[in-house]
């Protein structure tokens, strides 16, 4: 397939080990742009997050996109913290 009919995709990231991660599985069958694009988190399930992400980076990017949330969830704490885990939790631990 020429480069031309290799379909594109933008993920939506500013995490360079996320883009790599997507890359790899994603290319060569479909070529991964990325865009760091500051999206508001809001509260809700972790569904619901990332529809929401997903929805307001498309609208922004007027097109198709592919986003990825992180969450950690313990049984043993109702589900938490969930979709509210940020990449600064270690701090929590401190």
């Amino acid at each position: 397939m020429s480069a031309a009919m290799v379909p594109c995709v933008t993920f939506v990231t500013g995490n360079a080990n996320k883009l790599r991660e997507v890359k790899a599985i994603l290319e060569p069958g479909i070529r991964v742009q990325s865009r760091s694009l500051d999206v508001e988190e809001i509260q809700g399930s972790i569904e619901d997050v990332t529809m929401y992400k997903c929805r307001k980076a498309a609208d922004l990017m007027n097109g198709p996109v592919l986003v990825e949330d992180t969450a950690l969830c313990f049984n043993a704490l109702g589900g938490l913290p969930g979709p509210y885990m940020s990449d600064d939790a270690s701090t929590l631990c401190s």
